[in-house]
């Protein structure tokens, strides 16, 4: 073959093999950069507070119901308010403050926070509607018989003891307490949620696409190495054949 003609082979060749990984590359990213924006809006939807019972029922809860922002309004039920002993706030020794809440015709468990005391005036809740912001965490679940201590307090946030208590069912879940308004004055010690927002199911088949975009951009050099590769070979298997017809 004519060297000319070879040479512009070549430099066809690498011109489209350059253009095509390229735009493997381009679109690889561009699929990359969908997953992220696929995940950071199922993120939002899930960090974005919804009411209290969308997100649970008393038979039970979807599990990214776990660490889910929720709000509720209703009224706190300050007779069937529990303490939780043995709960410790930057190291002082106190309870935790639980209180039922009506929600419509549902008891919500609200983990109000932490007090020294149990005579603490942080334990007063306020009168009428409230409307409360907070994140669901699953009852504990040590102490399976929900032990009451023998100075009235529990030593877990147990569904079924408060349950007997407040003389009704429980939501699945409960609300750890954000904020409160009107708000209590004083008011307990905010305490953390156990949990935190559920992860978003990674979406598999974007990032595949992701990793299928560069892959192809790898193979198109694949193939244009193994091309220069056989190139010179057809071109000396032609000359011998051009040698023997002469």
């Amino acid at each position: 073959m004519d060297r000319s003609r070879s040479a512009l082979q070549v430099v066809a060749l690498t011109i489209a093999a350059v253009l095509a990984s390229v735009a493997c590359v381009a679109l690889g990213l561009w699929q990359g950069q969908r997953t992220l924006d696929i995940i950071e809006a199922e993120q939002a939807a899930l960090s974005s507070p919804i009411p209290v019972l969308d997100a649970a029922t008393v038979e039970g809860y979807p599990g990214e119901s776990i660490g889910r922002p929720v709000t509720a309004e209703g009224e706190y039920d300050a007779a069937g308010q529990q303490l939780i002993a043995s709960r410790a706030w930057q190291g002082q020794p106190g309870s935790w403050v639980v209180t039922p809440v009506r929600v419509g015709s549902e008891t919500v468990a609200v983990l109000r926070g932490w007090v020294p005391t149990v005579d603490s005036p942080a334990l007063a809740v306020p009168d009428g509607t409230v409307t409360i912001t907070g994140t669901l965490q699953p009852f504990d679940e040590f102490y399976g018989d929900g032990t009451v201590l023998p100075d009235g307090q529990l030593a877990a946030i147990s569904r079924p003891v408060l349950e007997q208590a407040w003389g009704t069912p429980a939501l699945s879940l409960v609300l750890v307490l954000a904020s409160q308004s009107p708000e209590s004055v004083p008011a307990p010690e905010p305490v953390d949620p156990s949990v935190r927002t559920a992860n978003v199911p990674f979406p598999l088949q974007n990032a595949a696409y992701t990793l299928q975009w560069f892959v192809f951009g790898v193979f198109v050099w694949l193939m244009w190495w193994l091309w220069l590769r056989r190139a010179p070979r057809e071109d000396a298997a032609e000359t011998t054949a051009d040698s023997l017809d002469a």
